[in-house]
């Protein structure tokens, strides 16, 4: 069968055909080439360029080679393949930066539910005239499922609960490459995992994804990388600065009534038209741009909050009015324009970008033949539950001039 070889950085040389290879050629899948894996963190760690395209390539492959090693037939093998390609079929630009604006400004939409909808042909996302024929292309093969059982596969949902725990589970193909991949190229040693190892000790018991009681170990080192990943990397203060700051440029012209359709938007796309509109944001994406970011004022840890400004704080994220309310009001107290205060809560954003993060129930398929939870069997996991990640929980940055003041004031205005 023809197909092409793709040289990937991590795994090697892949070859695609059939297809996996037709999908890859939509303007829908190529457009990931345009979409940075992790968003702003190339400011903090200037590798960090990789993309969604490579990203969701080597989660293909990984899904390609577990079904492989857990013997899955041919339909359920090519399923799983398709729906590890496009998992991330509907991410905006900069990835997971502008998640609060999906749920608050575009409130039909958020990365999950578009993706759904471009594999169901419900929308086309590019300006190509070849869009929207993602399922016209799967159906036309002769495999046993259809678009709509990708669809709900990426959400990890499918009447065989293995299926879905190998895209969508605590031990999955998109984890298992996101992380090799990001410390790869970030240049963090904490995202190393022991791929081959973890490949052959997953098992289908039961019709779960189970882990043989012989890799307990390998599973506990990709649960320590992915905790420490999340600290180092996706929650880095700085990071979080900046994303931030791009969200309040985005917010500012949600508000004024531009960039409506930016969630159809490629990375460069949008920092274009928010340099075009001047004012506000136009003044933040060239401080992006050149690196001139807010400097944290606030970096408060879960253990410096009471309970009740822990539900304040939390209530403020789900309310994006009420957080604005609040970031204008720390600005007036310290004598800084709108837009000059960014408060970020990283408890609740990292329920709503990562939830598989505190994961660890994985069962254990012991060597009698018994089946117990992963935090039944070894302390790591249940103390992983128990881990502060990251180790800050609220976030207050602003330009420089503005800390000292800013510190001083923002608990009395936070929690009035």
């Amino acid at each position: 069968m023809d197909g092409k070889i793709i040289h990937d950085g991590i795994h090697g040389s892949m070859k695609i055909s059939g297809l996996i290879l037709d999908l890859v050629k939509t303007p829908e899948f190529q457009r990931l080439r345009n979409i940075r894996q992790l968003g702003l963190a190339y400011l903090v760690y200037p590798g960090a360029n990789h993309t969604r395209f490579e990203h969701s390539l080597g989660a293909w492959d990984t899904a390609r080679r577990l079904s492989s090693e857990v013997n899955l037939s041919e339909s359920e093998s090519m399923l799983l393949q398709v729906g590890a390609l496009l998992h991330d079929i509907g991410h905006g630009p900069f990835s997971h930066t502008f998640e609060s604006i999906y749920r608050h400004y575009v409130k039909e939409h958020d990365h999950m539910r578009l993706g759904q909808d471009i594999i169901l042909g419900r929308m086309n996302i590019t300006e190509s005239e070849n869009g929207g024929r993602i399922p016209e292309i799967i159906e036309g093969y002769d495999y046993d499922f259809t678009a709509e059982d990708v669809a709900e596969l990426i959400l990890g949902r499918h009447e065989k609960p293995y299926l879905g725990h190998m895209l969508h589970g605590d031990v999955d193909v998109d984890q298992l490459d996101y992380l090799i991949r990001d410390a790869h190229y970030t240049g963090v040693a904490h995202g190393i995992i022991d791929l081959e190892r973890l490949l052959k000790v997953l098992k289908i018991h039961e019709d779960e994804l189970v882990v043989d009681e012989k890799g307990i170990e390998a599973v506990e080192g990709m649960m320590v990388a992915r905790s420490l990943m999340y600290s180092r990397v996706y929650f880095h203060h700085t990071v979080k600065i900046a994303e931030g700051m791009l969200t309040r440029a985005l917010e500012f012209a949600l508000e004024e009534g531009h960039l409506w359709d930016f969630w159809k938007m490629v990375d460069c796309r949008v920092l274009v038209e928010l340099e075009d509109l001047e004012g506000l944001p136009a003044e933040i994406v060239r401080r992006v741009k050149y690196r001139d970011l807010y400097k944290a004022a606030v970096l408060a840890s879960a253990d410096d909050l009471s309970a009740e400004e822990k539900r304040e704080l939390l209530a403020a994220y789900r309310n994006v009015k009420r957080r604005q309310e609040i970031e204008r009001a720390l600005a007036d107290a310290v004598g800084a324009r709108e837009g000059e205060v960014i408060l970020e809560f990283s408890i609740a954003d990292l329920m709503l970008s990562e939830p598989r993060l505190k994961a660890t129930e994985i069962n254990v398929l012991l060597d009698d033949g018994k089946v117990e939870a992963l935090t039944k069997v070894t302390p790591l996991a249940n103390a992983l539950k128990r881990r502060q990640t990251p180790r800050w929980a609220v976030l207050v940055a602003t330009p420089p001039k503005y800390v000292s003041k800013l510190r001083d004031v923002w608990r009395g205005i936070v929690f009035e």
